[in-house]
């Protein structure tokens, strides 16, 4: 007596309920690491009696872990509305999509530790080294994402013009690329890698702008 085995093929409605939820936990976790970025942001206990007359100093001594809760705030928040836009083209998901993703998480989810580092010891190379490369990394794992995504038209929309896939791609490379080239300014100046940080949005915005002079299909 034989018997045949039966494929059973996720319907439409479990595909989608799992792309959700995809997601939805990417959202998760990316709200609670750019909440726990504000945890740094302590002081100590100032006596009623001392406040007026130290509460300034404290705050000046906090300066740098406010400067590195900013830039991480807004590293986060970047990648954040980076990884919704693609997932606004990006129509099916398989394991790899979602191996991906876990380790544009990895690195998402240490950043409030990068960002600790950096705002305690913003002086000393290594500490800017280690910020840089979990920036760079990120970068470098949602690009994976939409590459893998987009390479042949694998999950997105069959429509999608070839022209966007491209300039998204070299898009996704502009954070990471700027933070990884101020790793060698590390060694000569804390401070000048931090500089070459801020050069970020000029040249996203450039990109940005050169990339919204040619027409995108989209169907």
């Amino acid at each position: 007596m034989s018997t045949s085995k039966q494929t059973v093929k996720p319907s439409s409605e479990q595909t989608e309920l799992g792309f959700e939820r995809l997601v939805f936990f990417t959202d998760a976790v990316m709200a609670i690491a750019i909440t726990l970025l504000v945890i740094d942001l302590r002081l100590p206990e100032i006596p009623q009696s001392l406040a007026a007359a130290e509460l300034p100093g404290q705050l000046n001594d906090l300066t740098p872990r406010i400067v590195s809760f900013v830039i991480s705030f807004a590293v986060v928040g970047i990648y954040w509305s980076s990884h919704h836009r693609y997932f606004n083209y990006i129509k099916r998901y398989d394991g790899r999509l979602i191996g991906l993703n876990l380790v544009f998480l990895l690195f998402i989810v240490l950043m409030p530790f990068a960002a600790s580092l950096l705002g305690q010891y913003s002086y000393l190379p290594v500490a800017v080294i280690v910020y840089a490369l979990d920036v760079a990394a990120t970068g470098f794992s949602i690009g994976a994402i939409w590459w893998y995504a987009s390479y042949n038209h694998r999950l997105v929309d069959r429509t999608l013009d070839r022209q966007f896939i491209r300039e998204r791609n070299a898009i996704a490379l502009v954070i990471p690329l700027i933070f990884l080239a101020s790793v060698p300014f590390a060694w000569l100046s804390p401070l000048a890698s931090m500089v070459v940080w801020w050069l970020t949005p000029l040249a996203a915005m450039l990109v940005i702008r050169l990339r919204k002079k040619r027409p995108v299909k989209r169907h």
